[in-house]
């Protein structure tokens, strides 16, 4: 696909980041990500909430992450790269929840067909992400939202989609959003909605939708577990069968109807554009 952006924009010789950088930002996450652990390690020593140590551990790392990236940003003079300004049609953010819904849904069937079985530590480690518990929501609802999608689709989607290609850009941001779960049971369907919510980030020129795409996939993951496992008892790990009592051909069916229908009016409120509009 060609690069409109920077045939409009021949001036400006980089973006960040680029396609290396983006790797970079990935591999200093990783650090980052043990200082915050042992960060946890202490507060947990002084007897504090293991839900709020999580909150904290991961405000950290996503947010010295997010800093980092700013600062390189603003090193090499680059504009603000987070779009928040642009108008939003009302009707694009009602029709991501079906599609979200659908797509979500279709990512969870495919997983359990294609996946091995989920690591009973892993599992263990998704049951405490998704308790009920005050700080727990606020981690899964609010704080990975707003975060994960600054930086992986206001800043390296951004960059990427500017440096290389639209779709090469949405495809590997996608793929770095999949990495940085670190686990394949989450980062499978991170790289399918990844792709989603890169292809909403491009058309709307927005980061607003994507959080709020985030946050409704979230929040229904959390309510889902809350009601279905909390309330109602069944194993974290059931399938969509054995809660909803329908066949996976009628689910697939249904929820991939979900997706194409909205994303078909999506696509035709969100009409293609020559360019890249500016933040």
């Amino acid at each position: 696909m060609e690069n409109n952006y920077l045939q409009e924009n021949p001036t400006q010789k980089h973006f960040y980041p680029n396609l290396k950088e983006s790797w970079f930002l990935v591999l200093f996450f990783m650090p980052i990500l043990a200082v915050a652990v042992f960060l946890g390690i202490i507060l947990k020593a002084a007897n504090i909430d293991a839900d709020i140590i999580t909150l904290i551990e991961y405000v950290f790392a996503l947010g010295f992450l997010v800093s980092t990236a700013f600062y390189l940003k603003n090193k090499i003079a680059d504009k603000p790269f987070v779009c928040y300004k642009a108008k939003v049609s009302a009707w694009v953010y009602v029709l991501v929840v079906p599609a979200i819904i659908g797509l979500s849904g279709l990512t969870d069937i495919i997983g359990t067909m294609i996946l091995p079985e989920i690591s009973p530590s892993m599992k263990k480690a998704l049951e405490e992400a998704m308790k009920s518990s005050l700080p727990a929501i606020l981690t899964v609802v609010v704080a990975a939202p707003v975060l994960e999608e600054i930086i992986c689709r206001g800043i390296i989607c951004e960059g990427l989609i500017k440096n290389i290609s639209p779709r090469a850009g949405i495809l590997w941001a996608a793929l770095i959003f999949a990495v940085i779960h670190l686990n394949p049971w989450q980062g499978f369907s991170a790289f399918v909605i990844g792709c989603f919510l890169g292809w909403i980030y491009w058309k709307t020129r927005s980061v607003i939708p994507c959080i709020f795409i985030h946050f409704v996939n979230n929040g229904l993951a959390v309510y889902v577990y809350y009601y279905y496992c909390e309330k109602l008892g069944y194993d974290f790990d059931a399938t969509a069968t054995e809660i909803y009592g329908i066949n996976n051909f009628w689910l697939i069916v249904i929820y991939a109807a979900m997706f194409l229908v909205s994303f078909a009016l999506l696509f035709k409120i969100l009409k293609p554009k020559n360019g890249l509009r500016n933040c």
